[in-house]
This record gives structure tokens, C-alpha cells and sequence, in this order.
């Protein structure tokens, strides 16, 4: 029997996990549905760039950069659809909301000064890239902090799986940082992300 790639297997669960959301959210349809299955769309197709799965994708020019463009489209969909949570709850737009993204902002810029001051293997335009996308995680993340809280901790799928995706991409961040590939970071890194878009998408069909 043939043993499936590294990247095939990623794929694999990727494509599972694109096929169960979409599956779930047929059946409990709600209006930020669409900003949910955008999401697990647009993280599909940044699974495949940056696992260069299929073949034809690793001859992308640019392909991780163009696949980190897509989570971040991925991350603006799943704050969209909080957006739309908290509009339904008819709640406004409050300080707290405000104070979690400074600290989201000030974490991003702060760990990447901290990576870029302990590294010399990136340029500076990557550390840029990096650091902006990491501020669109923190403002989802805030986001999804919001709604937990409103609710009551009722919604804490959301604020846990916005944790989890954070950390899954910071681990990314380092790894690109050290030009390693290291099989403990790659779990890491998987177990992390999928287990962040499940609570995510969890979170989104209860809400």
C-alpha cells in the first residue's frame, strides 16, 4: 500500500474539514453562515499553497505569501461573522472591544521585534508581512473575545479557537523565522489549526 505524503495527509484533513463545516452548516443555516463557509473556503486554499498540494501549486510564485494572503481573508471572514453575531444580539461597539485589539496589536508588533531582534535569517519586508498578519488574527481574535464574553462564556468555542489559531500561527511564524522543518513543530502546528477550526466554526453554528 502506498503511504500517503505529509502533504497528502494534510490535505486530506483539510478537505475533511471543508466538507463536514459546509455539511453543518446546511443544516442549521444562519445569516453569518456564509462569512463561516467563506472562511473554511479561503483556509482550504491556503492549506494548499503552503502545502504545495497539489503538485502544481508549489510552482506558484509566491505561494506562501499568497496562502498567508488567503488566511488572513480567512481570519476578516471569521470577524465578519462576529460582527454579525453581535449585531444580531444588538450589542454596540464598547471600550472592552477596543482594549483587546491594542493588546493584540501591541502583542503582534512586540513578538515579532522579539523574533526579528533574535534572528537574521528574514528580511525585513517578511517581518513587515508577518507582523500585519498577525494583527488581522488579534483583531479577530478580539472579535471572538467579545462575543464569549457578552454571552456569557455560553459561546466559549469562539474565544478558544481564536487562541488556538493565534498560537498555531505564531508557531508558523517562528518556523519560517528559523527555516526549520521540524516534525514536533508541524504537529504542533496542525493539531493547533484544525483544532481552532472546529471550535471556530463550532462556535459560529451555535450562535
Amino acid at each position: 500500500m502506498t503511504r500517503l505524503t505529509s502533504a497528502q495527509r494534510k490535505m486530506l484533513a483539510s478537505t475533511a474539514m471543508l466538507t463536514l463545516v459546509c455539511l453543518a452548516w446546511l443544516t442549521r443555516f444562519r445569516p453569518w453562515g456564509w462569512w463561516g463557509m467563506g472562511a473554511i473556503v479561503a483556509s482550504w486554499l491556503a492549506d494548499g499553497l503552503l502545502a504545495k498540494y497539489p503538485p502544481m501549486l508549489g510552482k506558484v510564485p509566491g505561494g506562501f505569501f499568497i496562502g498567508a494572503g488567503f488566511f488572513a481573508l480567512a481570519h476578516a471572514c471569521y470577524g465578519a461573522a462576529s460582527v454579525m453575531v453581535l449585531r444580531a444580539m444588538g450589542l454596540p461597539f464598547r471600550w472592552l472591544n477596543f482594549s483587546l485589539l491594542v493588546a493584540a496589536f501591541a502583542l503582534a508588533v512586540g513578538f515579532h521585534a522579539w523574533l526579528f531582534a533574535r534572528s537574521s535569517k528574514r528580511a525585513t519586508g517578511f517581518t513587515v508581512a508577518a507582523c500585519a498578519y498577525l494583527m488581522v488574527v488579534g483583531v479577530m481574535a478580539s472579535l471572538a473575545f467579545r462575543v464569549g464574553v457578552e454571552t456569557g462564556g455560553r459561546l466559549w468555542m469562539l474565544p478558544l479557537g481564536a487562541c488556538l489559531f493565534f498560537l498555531s500561527d505564531c508557531i508558523l511564524v517562528v518556523r519560517e523565522y528559523r527555516r526549520e522543518k521540524s516534525a514536533v513543530m508541524n504537529g504542533a502546528i496542525w493539531s493547533t489549526y484544525l483544532t481552532a477550526q472546529f471550535l471556530l466554526q463550532l462556535g459560529l453554528w451555535l450562535a
